[in-house]
């Protein structure tokens, strides 16, 4: 099972009522520590298929890739939608400090996903963002915080 290193994020941040200069600058920030040489991300094991249907929760589209979080099995799914040369990353990011990095297979070969292991009763958040050569780019706005129990809003 692919599991990447945790790290503690200090301070927190509810996601809730912000506006949109604070997503922003957040999503903005992220993309920061990602360029200056953030975690490496874990290979997603491959399916080809979709997450099982009424499974998924929190999901994010961009025109590059598609993330949710299947909260029966703690699964970080992904998928890359553009054989662009650049690998498609989900950026997991729980209440309790922990940051995990999941990185789709790539050339748009269908959904992935990585297996964690989340605290019960606790919330995720995630953001998609792409990589090629230790280089970022195209970071997404974080989705909502989704409770990891039963995949409904925090």
């Amino acid at each position: 099972m692919p599991r990447t290193a945790a790290r503690t994020r200090p301070g927190s941040d509810t996601g809730w009522g912000l506006s949109t200069f604070r997503r922003t600058s957040a999503v903005l920030a992220g993309a920061v520590v990602l360029l200056a040489g953030g975690m490496s991300a874990a290979s997603a094991t491959t399916t080809g298929a979709p997450p099982p249907a009424g499974t998924c929760a929190g999901g994010l589209i961009t025109e590059y890739a598609a993330t949710c979080f299947q909260w029966v099995g703690d699964k970080q799914w992904i998928e890359d939608r553009d054989a662009n040369g650049w690998a498609a990353i989900v950026h997991s990011q729980t209440n309790y400090g922990k940051d995990r990095y999941c990185q789709a297979r790539p050339a748009a070969e269908g959904w992935n996903y990585c297996d964690y292991d989340h605290i019960e009763g606790k919330c995720v958040r995630f953001m998609l963002y792409e990589e090629k050569d230790g280089v970022t780019r195209n970071p997404s706005i974080w989705s909502a915080w989704i409770g990891t129990e039963y995949g409904s809003p925090c």
